[in-house]
């Protein structure tokens, strides 16, 4: 006979609270205020970093030398948030007006978001029914005339099937920029996600695996002209290459805004906490985060009631930033808001799926757009009114069911052993309780 659930005045299977993600030490207080103390908290006026190439920069400029060559890229461009790190990749290779790009459904708004910011029309491809990544078939589906990139996305840490997508774009002469917002240290061949692909954009907000005081963000390619160009497109259309060298020459700068652009750029407070992070990354926060896991896979796979846990294979290294369970629902008594409930109310972390239909959001169904024109959903020069229409009558069958069948947990840092054999003791305790 299953154990009595907590929800129904059984006994929670967590009965304390477990460590919450981040949490912060004296080493991050020291590390934000240290731009504070040295009188120059901007990207432009700080001169006080150590970069490892021996020239003298800020503090952001050392965050950008220290991730690009973590991350295995040529040059890395800091910026605000994630989403301004995704619009700086589009920027960059000046995708905008009359151009379409296809994305998964099933992600954060910002991965369609940026689109719409540069003036480009989002298109949704569905995704695949075991991995929660896009599904280079429905990619293939997608493509017109009009389009000019790809942003997949490796979302939760899941990472995407990169030799079919990048296949895809050679043959139609597409740009990848990979969403790597959620996935930050994942691999894939054993090359870093955001490196595949011409460029990848990457998040530090609060929740990520780490962040750089609550906002920021991270463009790389390893493409020196669009680098050039990101450079400039994040910092007012400066003319950044000039910019730099009459700050080595602590010269006058003159008007020097060669294109549109957007101010975008990271504080210094901020680049010396994503500093910090980064050096521990490697040694403490990943692995820890991927033992993490691999205990819930070794807990959970086979238990009657999951359909799948397991997303790694020899392509394929996960770096979780929170970890998706897709349960059996043809073996379970219970819909999946029911479950979630239950678990929760076992002192479980969990919380339902994200996000799988964005083009259900108004934004999309309401062609609500830049300015009373809605821009651009309603151009007919500079977009298909017929893709427009589409948001209001498209329904992704893997989106819809993943909706209805998964939820998340956590795998963080912080989390110990014993905490990750909690979660799956309550997890398989809802499972037994609800199973046919």
């Amino acid at each position: 006979m299953a154990e009595k659930l907590a929800v129904d005045g059984g006994k929670k299977t967590v009965e304390k609270a477990l460590p919450g993600w981040p949490q912060f030490n004296e080493k991050h207080f020291a590390a934000a205020i240290l731009p504070l103390k040295e009188g120059a908290p901007n990207y432009w006026t700080n001169r006080k970093g150590k970069l490892p190439s021996g020239k003298v920069g800020s503090h952001g400029m050392e965050f950008e030398e220290r991730f690009a060559k973590w991350e295995g890229s040529k040059f890395a461009i800091s910026c605000a948030t994630g989403t301004a790190a995704l619009h700086i990749a589009l920027g960059g290779f000046r995708i905008g007006p009359g151009d379409e790009v296809i994305i998964p459904s099933y992600t954060f708004i910002a991965s369609s978001m940026c689109v719409l910011q540069a003036g480009a029309m989002p298109v949704f491809a569905d995704v695949k029914p075991d991995d929660h990544c896009i599904d280079p078939k429905s990619i293939e589906k997608c493509i017109t005339k009009r389009t000019k990139a790809i942003i997949p996305v490796h979302l939760y840490g899941c990472v995407c099937d990169m030799d079919e997508i990048m296949a895809i774009a050679k043959k139609h002469k597409l740009i990848v920029i990979e969403d790597c917002a959620e996935a930050h240290g994942a691999t894939y061949r054993g090359k870093k996600v955001g490196t595949i692909g011409h460029a990848g954009a990457f998040s530090f907000c609060q929740s990520k695996h780490w962040t750089t005081g609550g906002e920021g963000g991270m463009t790389v390619t390893s493409d020196e002209e669009a680098a050039w160009i990101m450079r400039s497109f994040r910092d007012h259309g400066y003319d950044v290459a000039k910019r730099m060298s009459l700050l080595e020459l602590e010269a006058h700068l003159p008007y020097i805004h060669r294109r549109l652009g957007w101010n975008y750029r990271m504080t210094e407070p901020q680049s010396c906490l994503g500093i910090y992070e980064l050096s521990r990354f490697e040694s403490w926060n990943k692995p820890r985060r991927q033992r993490n896991h691999r205990i819930l896979v070794s807990e959970l796979k086979g238990v009657r009631g999951i359909k799948n846990v397991e997303y790694e294979n020899k392509k394929k290294e996960c770096s979780f930033f929170v970890f998706p369970v897709i349960l059996d629902m043809a073996k379970l008594r219970c819909d999946i808001d029911q479950f979630v409930k239950a678990l929760g109310a076992e002192g479980v972390p969990c919380g339902p799926v994200f996000w799988p239909q964005s083009y259900k959001e108004d934004v999309f169904r309401l062609n609500v757009g830049q300015g009373k024109a809605d821009f651009p959903f309603h151009s007919k020069e500079y977009s298909d009114p017929k893709q427009a229409a589409k948001y209001k009558t498209l329904a992704l069958p893997n989106a819809i069911e993943y909706q209805k069948n998964t939820f998340i947990t956590l795998c963080h840092p912080l989390l110990e052993p014993t905490h990750m054999k909690l979660i799956a003791k309550g997890i398989k305790k809802v499972l037994a309780a609800y199973a046919k």
